[in-house]
């Protein structure tokens, strides 16, 4: 009898061992059970909130349902802050798990960071002052007084493919570049299409036209810590989301914008 309890005994530790095996492991966010999920400068359509300290009060926007979405695939609840675009490649220990800044994935910036696979793909576009007249081809754009955001992929192409006869503004925010447009100290400023084309959606009587796009075939990756242990599960979480059709009904549903219809300058 005493035989058989300890046989019985043992049979029940296996079982609780197998089942134990069978849970899934917690996801390795910085805060057990939460995604600390970092957002920039406001983004029409993309993210945008209210900044109160490091924190971000109620935001909105696709990048917002799509934090929210991977946080429920990985169980756990996204807790929103805020982490300046100027510090988002900086090498050393990140204060998020994940951010969303509509960062364009180089082999430069992977240097520093993990990006996760494409969850939007994008051009450069030209959003101009109401006062400037609207390039017909890159030899106009060439012309203008331009003016991008530092560290952006926008700026890049304007110093090494565009060569312009002035100058271009260097803005350290988004912020500060759409009033720079605005006022019209900026003619033409290069940024991403779909950012500049949900400004201009947002605040018709502000600037010009979207002048039209440069074909750059950009994709946006969401930056996490270099070699961090939720790029891989945060990447299968993407691309579920893409196989089952939420990320096309989230775009649909923040934008509502045919970017292909864009003029593309040549």
């Amino acid at each position: 009898m005493k035989r058989l309890l300890l046989v019985l005994a043992a049979t029940a530790a296996l079982g609780t061992a197998a089942v134990a095996s069978a849970t899934p492991t917690a996801a390795p966010t910085m805060e057990p059970g939460t995604l600390v999920v970092a957002f920039g400068d406001p983004a029409v359509g993309f993210a945008a909130g209210t900044v109160r300290g490091s924190n971000i009060v109620n935001p909105k926007g696709y990048e917002v349902d799509l934090a929210k979405s991977i946080a429920k695939i990985l169980k756990v609840k996204p807790k929103w802050v805020y982490s300046p675009w100027t510090s988002l490649f900086a090498p050393g220990q990140k204060k998020f798990d994940i951010s969303f800044q509509e960062a364009t994935i180089t082999a430069q910036r992977k240097k520093t960071v993990d990006f996760t696979r494409s969850y939007f793909d994008a051009n450069q576009g030209v959003l101009i002052s109401k006062r400037a007249h609207a390039p017909m081809g890159l030899a106009d754009l060439k012309k203008m007084q331009t003016c991008a955001q530092t560290n952006t992929t926008g700026l890049d192409y304007i110093k090494t493919k565009l060569h312009p006869a002035k100058q271009p503004l260097i803005y350290q925010t988004t912020t500060a570049a759409f009033t720079a447009v605005q006022i019209g100290r900026c003619e033409a400023l290069v940024l991403d299409v779909p950012i500049v084309a949900s400004e201009k959606k947002a605040r018709p009587g502000s600037y010009g036209a979207v002048a039209g796009q440069i074909v750059t075939h950009e994709q946006y990756g969401a930056v996490l810590q270099k070699h961090s242990k939720l790029t891989k599960p945060v990447n299968a979480a993407i691309a579920k989301l893409q196989g089952n059709g939420t990320i096309a009904k989230l775009q649909t549903k923040w934008f509502a914008i045919d970017f292909a219809k864009v003029h593309v300058l040549k």
